[in-house]
This record gives structure tokens, sequence and C-alpha cells, in this order.
């Protein structure tokens, strides 16, 4: 891609999530993170170039991440993209040499690919890896400068179930937009609170957008989970 100037584009968001992925560990699931690149052309070079990267979540095969990728939606410039998937080792540094993890696989796609599909969400096979039924989603939405309207979140709970066999429950919130067309998307995920039936999470903020798509009158879902560190 190569920016024209004075051409027309607008702010997108990118939220990414997959399913299926390899088993890349011998004693527990992978721990996957997802890096994202865009092929630039700038003062005659060209190549990929690294735009963003998830969290990685531990031990699952079906992860939604939290971390969204932003970036300039050009409507007269082809902009080609990147998804790699790995199996992350190190978890105390967030910008890992990619060579020294594990891979789970590849998807290439174009940005307008991803804005034309229903609902903004494109589904992807992954490439150059012996998972056959891997794919990678990626749900794009149009980001409203003017609408800025925010939400700060205290929540606890009280009484939880107490899942574990020999102490209490590890407990951590999802929050998902629930949209038009029945599915869902992952907007937030808590903290993981050890070893506690009542627990206080860290206030945060979500925006309105995020949450029901500016539509205070929409319902969303929040889900309430203990964590186990083998992913289930």
């Amino acid at each position: 891609m190569s920016v024209v100037a004075n051409c027309p584009s607008t702010k997108v968001e990118l939220t990414l999530s997959a399913t299926n992925l390899k088993d890349a560990d011998i004693f527990s699931k992978s721990d996957p993170c997802c890096v994202v690149f865009q092929y630039v052309q700038q003062a005659g070079h060209q190549g990929w170039k690294e735009i963003g990267r998830t969290e990685a979540i531990m031990n699952c095969l079906k992860p939604e991440w939290n971390t969204k990728i932003y970036m300039e939606y050009y409507f007269e410039e082809r902009q080609k993209l990147k998804f790699e998937i790995y199996d992350i080792d190190d978890f105390q540094n967030r910008y890992f040499v990619l060579q020294d993890q594990d891979f789970l696989g590849r998807a290439e796609c174009e940005l307008a690919e991803i804005i034309a599909s229903n609902n903004g969400t494109f589904v992807l096979p992954l490439k150059d890896v012996n998972a056959p039924r891997s794919r990678i989603i990626i749900h794009a939405e149009e980001i409203d400068e003017g609408q800025k309207e925010s939400l700060r979140f205290h929540i606890h709970g009280r009484s939880l179930d107490k899942k574990d066999f020999f102490g209490k429950s590890d407990p951590f919130l999802k929050f998902y937009r629930l949209n038009s067309d029945e599915s869902r998307q992952l907007v937030y995920r808590t903290e993981v609170i050890k070893k506690t039936l009542n627990p206080e999470w860290k206030p945060f903020e979500l925006s309105v957008r995020q949450l029901c798509q500016g539509d205070k009158t929409r319902e969303f879902l929040i889900e309430c989970f203990d964590y186990d560190d083998d992913g289930g």
C-alpha cells in the first residue's frame, strides 16, 4: 500500500478470534497470540510491516482476543493484511521474537474484503499449518470519532458458586456485544481474581459504541467464569 495525499479515509477497529487451533503444547493447550501485518510500499521499499499484536491467552484453542487493532481504511487504496498466530512461550515479553515461538498458521486478505463482508465479519482458513479446521475470524468496525461516550464499571460478586475441588473459585468476567444477527462479540475481559467467592474487579471503562453500537436500549451480555490453568 502506498498512500496518496488527501486520499479519503476512516479509522477502523479490528476484533480478532480463532477456532480449532493446532495444539502445539505437549502437556497443555496452546497459548495463542495473533500478530497483524500490513503490506506497505514507501520510499522505494516494500514488504510486510507489523501494525499490532494481541495478548496471549493461556491454554486455549478457541481464543477471543481482548486487544483491538486500529488502522486507517483508505477508500481508494488496496490494503493487504496478514494475520499470523503463534503459541507463546515468553509471557514476560509482549514483543517476543516470532521465530522463537511455535507457528499456528497464517491468513491473508484485503481490508476492503473485511469491510464489505456480512456485518463486517470475515472468516478465513489458516494456512501453512497441519490443522485444516483452523479458522481466524476478523470483525471490522468504523470508529465514529464524534461518539466518545463511555461507561465506567465498578463490579463485585457475592457468594459465587464454588467450582474448585480443593479451594475457592478464580472468577473473571467476559462482556459481549449482542449483534442483530444473533452472534456475539467479545468487548472486554476482566482480570482473574484468585481464590475468592466474593471478587471485586478493578474499575474499567467501555465505550457505548463498543458495548451496544451506541444504542443504549440494546442488551449486552456478561458471563462469569472460574479460571483453570488447564484452559477449562
